[in-house]
C-alpha cells in the first residue's frame, strides 16, 4: 500500500541543505581564521541564524523518521486485518481482475496468491451466475454499493455459496478504478434455509392433511390460515369473519370467551360442545379441540391457534351407547322388580296384588296404582296402592268407564302409554278434566281368556321421560301375572270349596259308614256267641273273617276320618316344643312300647317349631308307632329321635333298627293306602305315613326317607325355623 505526500520537506532534501551550509560554514571558518578581526555583526547574526536553522532542521528530521516508523507500524496493522480477516476480501482493478486477495479469500477459492492475482474474479465464479457477477460490478460502478449472493467456484471442491459486498475504493488506491469485494461464506445459513424451507414444507403438509381442523387467528381474532379439514369441518365461510365482526365457528358453539382466555394463558382445552346448526344446509357437530397462544420474543400473544376434533360420530356412538345401557338398565330394574313381585309370598290376591302394585309404581315413579274391573260401562276398583291415602279412590270405588282413561286402554286393547296428558291428543279426554291425572299408563288384564278389566299406573304430575318400549313391557308381563294370581285365586277358591265339600264328605260317609258296620259286628258277634256250638268249623272261621273284616273296616274309617279331620277347623300355628310333642306321643303308646320291649330314645335337644301340636303329635305318633311295629322278630325295636338346626330350617330325625324299606318305595309309601305287606303279617291302614305327610305339607316343611332292607329306616323331618 502507498502513502500521501505532505507539505514539509522530505529527509533527503533536509540532508542536502544541512550539507550545503555546512560547506558553507566551514567556508565561513576559513575566512574568519584569516580575518577574524573585520568580522561584521552582520556577520555574527547569519551565522546563529545558520546555527538556529540547523537545530530545526534535526528536529524536523527526528519528527519525520518517528511519522514514519507509525506509518510502517499501522500499515502492518491494516494488513494484518486484511490478511487475517474470518471474511475473504479482494480488490478488483477496473478490468474485474484481483489486484490482492486475503487467506480467507483464498481459502473460499481453494488457491494459493500467485493462482488467484492478475486473475479475472469470473474464473472463480459458476459459470450459470457470471452475468450476475457482471451486474454485480455494473452496480458498485454506478452506486459506488453492491450485494449479491453467489456460488464460488473452488479448486477440486464442491460449490460455496457466498454474498458477495462490493464497495468502490478511492484514487489514494492508485491509478484507475479499484474496488473492495467481501466474500462471506453462508453454506450454513442455506442449508439452514434448506432445513427450514423442508420443515416449513413438513408442516404446511401436516397442517393441510391433518385430521384435525386447524385454523390461525392473530390476536385480534382475524382467522388468517384455516386447513383444509377445518373448512370440511365448518363449510367455506369459516375462514374469515362474519358480516358483524364475530368468528363464526366461535359464535356457533358459544366459545367466544376462548380469545381472551388464550391470550392470558398458556392454552385451554375446549370441552366436548354440542354445535347447533345455523340453517337448513348444516348438520349438528360435536368438536372438542384446544386453543393455544404463539408468543412473540418479547411474549406477547401474536397469534393463536385453535384445533377442533370432530367427534360427532364417536358421540352419536356414546349417546347411542348410553341409551342402550339407559334402557338395559331399565330393562334390568323391569326384571328386578318383577322377579320381586314373583317373590312375594303366595297368598290371597287380596294382599298380594296390593304389594304388587306398590313396587310397580314405585317403580315407574308414579303416584297411583290400580287393578279395575270392566263390567259394561261401569269400572270399580278392585285393588289399589297409592303414594298417599286418596280421598277419592277405595277398593270397590266405582266410575263410569268412559271418564276413565282405562276406556282408550279397553279400546286399544293393548298399553297406552302419556307422560304429559296436557301435551297428548288426549288433552281433552274427560278423564283430565275430572281427575287432572298428567301421567298414564294402562294394559288390559286377561283372566282365562277373557279381558276381565285394567291394571293402570298414573300420577298427576307430567312423567320426567316418555315411557319406552321397556315400561310398555313391563306392564304387559306385570298384568299377566296379575291375570295369573287373579286365576290362581278363583282356583284356589274353587278348590278349597270342592275340597271343603270333599272332606264334609268323607266325614259324613265316613261316620254313617260306621254305623252298619257296627250293626255287622254286633250281630256277627251275637251269631258267634249264640250259635257257635252249633256250627261246623267252616261257619265258625266265616264267622271269625266277617268280624275281622268289620274290625279292619272300623280301623280304616277311623284314619280316613283322622286323616280328613287334619287342616279342618285348624288353628293358627304358633310356637310348640317338640319335645313335648315327643313325650305325648310316646305317652299314647306306652302299652304299645311295653308289649314291644322297645326303647325310645331322644338324642339331645329337639327345637321349637312353628305348628299345629295336635298334628305333630299324632305325626311322631305314627312315626314311632310304624318303627314299633316294623321291628325285626329277633331285635328289639330301638327308636332313636335326633335334632339339628340351620340358619333356614330345623332337620329332625326318627330312625330304627327294623326291618328296613327298598329305595323304590321310597315315593310310594307316602300315598293312601299304600302298603308294603299284607295285613295278615303286619297290622295297618295304609294311610298313617299319608297322614305325616299331609301334617308336613300343612306346616311348610317335608318328609323323606333313607333306609337299606334289614338295616332300619331314617325319616327325616325339616321344618322351617320359627321367626
Amino acid at each position: 500500500m502507498t502513502n500521501q505526500g505532505h507539505s514539509k520537506k522530505t529527509k533527503t532534501e533536509l540532508e542536502a541543505e544541512l550539507s550545503e551550509l555546512r560547506r558553507e560554514v566551514e567556508f565561513l571558518r576559513a575566512r574568519a581564521s584569516s580575518a577574524m578581526v573585520g568580522i561584521s555583526p552582520a556577520f555574527t547574526e547569519t551565522l546563529h541564524s545558520l546555527q538556529v536553522h540547523q537545530e530545526e532542521l534535526r528536529a524536523q528530521n527526528e519528527e519525520l523518521r518517528q511519522a514514519q516508523e507509525s506509518v510502517e507500524r499501522v500499515s502492518l496493522r491494516y494488513r494484518d486485518l486484511f490478511e487475517y480477516s474470518p471474511a475473504g476480501i479482494f480488490i478488483i482493478d477496473e478490468n474485474h481482475a484481483v489486484l490482492d486477495a486475503n487467506i480467507a479469500a483464498m481459502g473460499l477459492l481453494g488457491r494459493t496468491k500467485n493462482r488467484v492475482a492478475g486473475k479475472p474474479f469470473l474464473l472463480f465464479v459458476d459459470k450459470g451466475q457470471r452475468g450476475e457477477l457482471d451486474n454485480h460490478f455494473l452496480r458498485v460502478r454506478s452506486s459506488g454499493r453492491a450485494t449479491t449472493e453467489l456460488l464460488l467456484t473452488p479448486d477440486q471442491h464442491p460449490p460455496v455459496p457466498v454474498i458477495l459486498e462490493s464497495v468502490r475504493l478511492g484514487d489514494g488506491w492508485g491509478g484507475g478504478w479499484r474496488c473492495l469485494t467481501t466474500a462471506i461464506d453462508i453454506t450454513e445459513r442455506k442449508r439452514m434455509e434448506i432445513a427450514l424451507r423442508e420443515s416449513e414444507m413438513r408442516l404446511r403438509a401436516i397442517f393441510e392433511q391433518s385430521p384435525l381442523a386447524i385454523q390461525i387467528l392473530d390476536a385480534k381474532a382475524v382467522p388468517l390460515m384455516s386447513n383444509r379439514s377445518w373448512l370440511r369441518l365448518w363449510g367455506p365461510g369459516s375462514d374469515k369473519l362474519g358480516p358483524d365482526g364475530r368468528h363464526p365457528v366461535l359464535r356457533r358453539i358459544g366459545a367466544e370467551d376462548l380469545l381472551a382466555i388464550g391470550l392470558s394463558s398458556a392454552g385451554h382445552e375446549i370441552p366436548a360442545t354440542h354445535a347447533v346448526p345455523d340453517g337448513e344446509d348444516q348438520d349438528e357437530r360435536w368438536v372438542h379441540g384446544y386453543v393455544y397462544p404463539i408468543r412473540a420474543s418479547g411474549q406477547a400473544v401474536s397469534e393463536l391457534v385453535l384445533v377442533h376434533e370432530d367427534i360427532t360420530e364417536r358421540k352419536r356412538i356414546e349417546l347411542a351407547l348410553a341409551e342402550r345401557s339407559e334402557m338395559l338398565r331399565r330393562q334390568y330394574e323391569n326384571l328386578r322388580v318383577l322377579g320381586e313381585i314373583a317373590a312375594l309370598p303366595p297368598s290371597e290376591a287380596s294382599q298380594r296384588l296390593p304389594e304388587a302394585l306398590g313396587l310397580g309404581r314405585r317403580h315407574l315413579g308414579l303416584f297411583l296404582g290400580m287393578v279395575s274391573r270392566v263390567e259394561g260401562s261401569r269400572f270399580t276398583v278392585e285393588h289399589h296402592s297409592a303414594a298417599m291415602e286418596v280421598g277419592a279412590i277405595a277398593d270397590g270405588t266405582v266410575f263410569d268407564l268412559p271418564t276413565t282413561y282405562c276406556a282408550l286402554v279397553m279400546d286399544s286393547e293393548d298399553v297406552i302409554a302419556i307422560s304429559h296428558m296436557a301435551r297428548s291428543p288426549f288433552a281433552t279426554h274427560p278423564a283430565y278434566a275430572n281427575h287432572g291425572l298428567e301421567s298414564y299408563i294402562g294394559v288390559p288384564i286377561r283372566v282365562r281368556g277373557r279381558v276381565y278389566g285394567t291394571l293402570s299406573f298414573s300420577s298427576t304430575t307430567p312423567h320426567p321421560r316418555a315411557f319406552d318400549d321397556g315400561d310398555k313391557e313391563f306392564i304387559r308381563l306385570l298384568a299377566r301375572w296379575v291375570g295369573a294370581v287373579m286365576e290362581e285365586d278363583a282356583v284356589r277358591r274353587d278348590l278349597a270349596q270342592s275340597n271343603a265339600e270333599l272332606e264334609q264328605f268323607a266325614y259324613v260317609a265316613s261316620h254313617d259308614l260306621r254305623q252298619p258296620l257296627r250293626q255287622v259286628s254286633s250281630y256277627v258277634s251275637l251269631l258267634k256267641r249264640r250259635y257257635g256250638d252249633k256250627l261246623g268249623e267252616d261257619a265258625r272261621e266265616f264267622i271269625s273273617f266277617a268280624h275281622e273284616g268289620a274290625v279292619r273296616m272300623d280301623r280304616l274309617i277311623v284314619d280316613l276320618l283322622e286323616f280328613s279331620r287334619i287342616g279342618r277347623d285348624a288353628k293358627p300355628l304358633g310356637p310348640v316344643p317338640l319335645t313335648e310333642v315327643v313325650r305325648l306321643a310316646m305317652a299314647n303308646l306306652g302299652t304299645t312300647i311295653t308289649e314291644s320291649n322297645g326303647v325310645v330314645k331322644v338324642d339331645g335337644h329337639l327345637p321349637m317349631v312353628k305348628g299345629d301340636a295336635q298334628d305333630l303329635v299324632r305325626l311322631f305318633q305314627n312315626l314311632i308307632g310304624n318303627a314299633l311295629k316294623y321291628s325285626r322278630p329277633a331285635s328289639p325295636p330301638v327308636v332313636t329321635i335326633a335334632a339339628g338346626s340351620g340358619p333356614m330350617t330345623h332337620l329332625v330325625t326318627v330312625a330304627d333298627n327294623g326291618i328296613g324299606i327298598a329305595p323304590d318305595y321310597f315315593d310310594t309309601i307316602f300315598g293312601v293306602f299304600k302298603r308294603l305287606h299284607t295285613p295278615d303279617k303286619y297290622e295297618g291302614t295304609g294311610i298313617g305315613l299319608a297322614i305325616c305327610k299331609k301334617v308336613m305339607d300343612r306346616h311348610h316343611g317335608r318328609i323323606w326317607v333313607s333306609s337299606l332292607p334289614g338295616e332300619g329306616s331314617t325319616f327325616h323331618l325339616e321344618f322351617p325355623a320359627a321367626q
